[in-house]
């Protein structure tokens, strides 16, 4: 019988999850102005939120990891004696990291087998993927019907959040300059919604965020109706201040869901997102 692995990717939110059992995470890269920092490991989210509060006109890029360290954190999986490795990764329309894992596939081919999945979305849904498929290897269950399960999940579950200031949108090529412009003179909130085939694209505009987070509870309430059983968890970027009580404040109240889990958005993710966004995922079946 082969030895499994489960590989999941730093924007998963794992960091923060207190039990991530046998699940190792492949970290990405974030540059704030002129210094590079590891995603999760050198910088966690609210030290980054906090960095992005003070300085709202600094500088924020993003990148997968580098050939080297990927070459890196794969021979040392095999050195560790798997034979195989399930990679979970961000959508691939939102990062260019399964393409890059994939691309190292036919490298590893006598030492390891690789196989890649796309999640199609981001934050803590890869998360709970990646924590599915290790349950399913624990079980004992073979790769391909891993997979299935992975697919299934994939199909039934969606991450919406509110953001409370385009200016990041628009530094990182998400929203063009002019859009931007006029939506901030019109205090316009967007809700942001990972679709179907892995784009972030806005699905609703608010004129304040109290009613973008009223908004937010109106669609989870549409996606409860989904299915009879559901995972549902909270969002928010770095810290968990006013404005994530007061989403889980009309979440309890409009939705009847008190007590959910809640999960910081990693300053990758937050780096296009903005400080003071708050959101939820939601699985069914």
């Amino acid at each position: 019988m082969s030895k499994k692995l489960v590989v999941a990717m730093s924007t998963s939110g794992l960091d923060y999850y207190p039990d991530t059992r046998n699940i190792r995470i492949l970290r990405l890269n974030i540059t704030v102005g002129t210094e590079t920092f590891i995603d999760g490991e050198t910088l966690k989210a609210d030290s980054f939120e906090n960095w992005l509060l003070k300085n709202p006109t600094g500088v924020v890029k993003t990148s997968p990891p580098l050939d080297s360290m990927l070459t890196r954190f794969f021979m040392k999986i095999a050195d560790d004696g798997y034979d195989e490795v399930l990679v979970i990764t961000m959508s691939s329309v939102l990062s260019k990291t399964y393409e890059y894992v994939k691309q190292l596939i036919p490298v590893f081919a006598d030492k390891l087998r690789i196989h890649v999945f796309d999640s199609k979305t981001g934050t803590f849904a890869e998360g709970l993927m990646a924590l599915e498929a290790e349950q399913c290897f624990s079980k004992g269950m073979d790769m391909e019907s891993t997979i299935m399960r992975l697919r299934k999940m994939r199909q039934n579950n969606t991450v919406m959040f509110a953001v409370s200031d385009l200016r990041y949108l628009i530094n990182n090529g998400r929203l063009s300059q002019t859009a931007g412009f006029f939506a901030n003179m019109l205090s316009i909130k967007p809700i942001i919604q990972v679709t179907t085939n892995g784009e972030a694209v806005v699905a609703e505009k608010i004129m304040s965020f109290n009613r973008a987070m009223s908004s937010l509870s109106n669609h989870l309430e549409r996606y409860l109706k989904q299915g009879t059983n559901h995972r549902v968890y909270l969002l928010y970027t770095g810290s968990k201040r006013e404005n994530f009580f007061e989403f889980e404040r009309i979440v309890a109240e409009n939705n009847r869901l008190k007590h959910l889990p809640a999960y910081p958005i990693t300053p990758v993710v937050s780096a296009h997102a903005g400080p003071n966004c708050v959101g939820f995922g939601i699985f069914w079946e």
